[in-house]
């Protein structure tokens, strides 16, 4: 017997390389059919997140809406309540505002800017600074990006413009 053990014949060169491109390429193609699938994962979530605002939406403006709507008419007075206990009045309103932004209903901020999407003019006052918003009238409410009921605001303007036509 002999102690010489025969050698495997290598593979040819030519053969090796096609054998290690098509693993290649099949590993290629099971990384773009997974990057596709996660791509259309994160769309069918993205469609679902959207539907769920669109429900969540349609719930508060179907039966939340007429409930907030006459709250914030009850604030409204509370707001004006020139009487006896205003303190007592104010700690109501800041409960019910708390309440209603629990459900994530908000009031609608009213800086120095004139906002028209959150804000609705009602009347002008001539002043001699910048014009801008002077101060709010009635208090505005908003859903998310929703806003029922726009903050009512007197408008600065500079000058005699708040006695045009």
């Amino acid at each position: 017997m002999s102690d010489v053990t025969t050698a495997q014949p290598e593979p040819n060169g030519q053969q090796g390389e096609e054998a290690v491109h098509a693993r290649l390429d099949m590993l290629l193609d099971l990384f773009r059919r997974r990057l596709q699938d996660d791509r259309a994962k994160a769309k069918a979530i993205d469609e679902l997140a959207s539907r769920l605002r669109a429900a969540e939406e349609g719930h508060f403006r179907q039966v939340l809406h007429p409930l907030v709507r006459r709250l914030a008419l009850v604030v409204d007075r509370l707001d004006a309540y020139a009487g006896t206990d205003p303190d007592f009045v104010a700690s109501v309103r800041e409960e019910i505002l708390d309440v209603l932004l629990d459900h994530g209903i908000r009031s609608v901020e009213v800086g120095s800017e004139f906002d028209p999407a959150t804000q609705e003019a009602v009347g002008t006052e001539a002043v001699a600074a910048a014009p801008g918003t002077v101060r709010p009238v009635r208090r505005g409410f908003a859903h998310g990006d929703w806003v029922f009921r726009p903050a009512q605001v007197i408008v600065a303007t500079q000058g005699d413009a708040a006695h045009r036509p």
